[in-house]
Formats: structure tokens, sequence, C-alpha cells
């Protein structure tokens, strides 16, 4: 099955509250997805928002990076959105996993991100929080060090 066709079982599963179903295929959804993304690794290729199936891989791997941030599981957070500027072949998708790591190296929790720093009401590509209010420029250049340091590593 498509990742396509998982996400529309997921949603069904949500609509549901079935949350034993959502937890299942979400994890079928990161299994197929790290299957992709080590394809892409290996071949050493982007993956492509133009490919729906490769942009539901995105897709899964910004919802797994949120999930981490919001179990405190900051460094593999980090480790994700640090992978995904290597693998993701669009500008806003790019500077959208550098904002989230800001934030986490800010040390702030996924829900304070987005309410002082992401204007929620602007979605990219029907799944994406790419627009940032203007305060997020703070952030930007206190942890800019920092992050190109662990962006090199």
């Amino acid at each position: 099955m498509s990742l396509v066709e998982k996400y529309k079982e997921l949603d069904i599963a949500m609509n549901k509250d079935d949350d034993k179903k959502v937890e299942k295929v979400f994890q079928d959804i990161l299994k197929e997805t790290f299957e992709i993304i080590n394809k892409k690794i290996e071949k050493e290729e982007n993956l492509l928002t133009s490919n729906e199936e490769e942009l539901m891989a995105i897709r899964a791997m910004f919802e797994y990076m949120l999930e981490l941030w919001s179990e405190g599981a900051i460094d593999e957070t980090k480790a994700v959105g640090y992978d995904m500027l290597y693998l993701v072949d669009d500008k806003k998708l790019k500077e959208m996993f550098s904002m989230f790591v800001i934030g986490m190296l800010e040390g702030l929790s996924v829900d304070k991100f987005f309410d002082k720093y992401i204007r929620t009401d602007k979605i990219y590509k029907d799944y994406f929080f790419c627009d940032f209010n203007d305060e997020i420029d703070e952030l930007v250049i206190k942890h800019q060090a920092q992050f190109k340091k662990e962006f090199s590593e």
C-alpha cells in the first residue's frame, strides 16, 4: 500500500477516534518512510515534493519530528531535522526544518514554539508550517553558531 493510501487509512482511523489503529497505521507509515529515505540516501538523491509518495514521506518525517519533540527526545528530534535539511529539495521546507531545530536549541516545548513563532493560518503544500513570526529572527541570530556547528557534525 502506498503512503498516500496509508494516510487515507490514518485519516479514517483518526475520524473514528481509533487510537490503536492510528498508532498502527502511523507506525506502518514510518516504516515505509524509512525505506524510502534509505533508498534516497543510498542513491544520493533528494526527496521531491513533486512526487506524491515522497511528499508523504516528508510529511511523515515532519510529524515524527513533532512527536519526538513533544515526548522530550530533543537530540533525536534535532537529528531528524538536520537529516531532512540534507534530504529535502525544497527551499521553504529546508527553512522550516531549520526553524524547528532552532526552536529546540532555544529549549522551547513544541507547543510554546507553535504559539509564539508559527503562523498556523498558512499551510504550505497542505501539511507544513513554513510561515514564521518576525520574532523568530532573534532566535536565529542567538543560535546561529550552535546550529551551524551541529549541522556540520
